[in-house]
């Protein structure tokens, strides 16, 4: 079969290779930077933080790892492609979390990506996500698709990339979204809530 894009290692030699391990956002990740230097963020109420750090982040197949749950960061991040296609969805969150910006049909202000090597296709290699912006990290539908109807092999479609948080990454930081906080982004668009439902971060038992 024809591969969908250019993705030399399989899943799991990706998660070999770089030594990644389940990330509660779903997918898997490692560390792979984080500086020594400290400064007071201005995106964290002048709290010390960390100057930056980086990640490996990997979309795969696998259960639970398709989908990066919606969530928001204080930081910001550059997201950098190293193979395989993610389709990426922000919505601006409400203040205080964020500026709550609109669009002009009245709801949330949303951004859509797609980060991929194809280039024609609109796709992008380099995606910043300002710190106050929700996020939901996706293998495409069609990617899927063409798994399940066996188009494609499952270990060679994903997405890997780099995050480069700035400054560092802290779960201080963190939020995942409550469906409560989707309704109320949602209130009057019920077919918009209902669509964003199946990315909320459902807790483990563990959790």
């Amino acid at each position: 079969m024809e591969p969908l894009y250019h993705y030399p290692r399989t899943n799991e030699q990706l998660i070999e290779d770089h030594k990644l391990e389940p990330h509660p956002e779903n997918g898997f990740f490692s560390l792979t930077w984080i500086a020594s230097e400290e400064v007071s963020s201005p995106l964290a109420e002048d709290k010390r933080r960390k100057i930056g750090s980086s990640i490996y982040y990997l979309l795969s197949l696998e259960p639970n790892s398709s989908i990066g749950v919606l969530h928001l960061n204080k930081s910001h991040t550059m997201h950098l492609h190293h193979c395989g296609r993610t389709k990426y969805t922000l919505i601006s969150a409400l203040p205080p979390l964020g500026q709550g910006l609109r669009s002009s049909r009245g709801g949330p202000l949303i951004k859509r990506a797609v980060m991929g090597e194809d280039t024609s296709k609109g796709e992008v290699r380099q995606l910043m996500v300002e710190g106050g912006w929700w996020k939901v990290s996706e293998i495409p539908k069609e990617d899927r698709e063409a798994v399940r109807e066996g188009r494609a092999d499952g270990e060679r479609v994903g997405a890997l990339i780099s995050e480069v948080v700035m400054p560092a990454f802290d779960w201080e930081d963190h939020t995942f979204m409550t469906q409560e906080q989707l309704v109320q982004l949602f209130h009057d668009q019920p077919a918009e809530k209902n669509e964003y439902l199946q990315y909320i971060h459902r807790p483990s038992p563990l959790e």
